[in-house]
């Protein structure tokens, strides 16, 4: 496989990428509605720090990003990989950029929404020392039922 390369800085092409992408692969992958590439798109409008951006020979790979919450934390955000990048690690090594930029920046939590239904992102997050805090009852968003969680890790400034 070639090199993988990770770039955090994006313009407004990267931003129209991640938003087409995660609207094609959530519809294809788990059925979600149109409404959740509008839900990507209207947060993408935020406060963003910083976001991730994994190319392989220059073809978008992943993403991964975080918006700050406020002084010392952060919420990670728009986190994806190719199909046909995962498996290889790039997960892990977005997720690594990210919680090096916030210990980086002495951000002291990192906390993210999900939903259960996302068993390898779930993985992820715990093999990262993430804990589920927050569950919510199930209810239909994006136009299944689905039970949202809140995830959080608390950044040791040691380390």
């Amino acid at each position: 496989m070639a090199e993988i390369t990770i770039r955090n800085h994006f313009d407004a092409n990267d931003i129209v990428k991640i938003i087409e992408r995660h609207r094609i692969l959530y519809k294809e992958e788990f059925g979600y509605s149109n409404e959740f590439g509008d839900y990507v798109e209207n947060s993408l409008k935020g406060d963003i720090d910083c976001i991730w951006i994994a190319e392989l020979d220059g073809t978008f790979a992943g993403c991964i990003g975080v918006v700050r919450a406020n002084e010392y934390s952060v919420q990670l955000r728009k986190f994806l990989v190719e199909p046909e990048m995962r498996g290889h690690g790039l997960g892990k090594r977005l997720m690594k950029c990210l919680l090096d930029y916030c210990m980086g920046k002495n951000y002291t939590k990192v906390f993210l929404w999900t939903v259960s239904e996302l068993l390898a992102a779930r993985k992820l997050y715990e093999e990262f020392g993430f804990t589920l805090i927050e569950s919510k009852p199930k209810q239909l968003l994006w136009g299944k039922e689905l039970i949202q969680e809140r995830w959080d890790l608390s950044l040791n400034p040691n380390r």
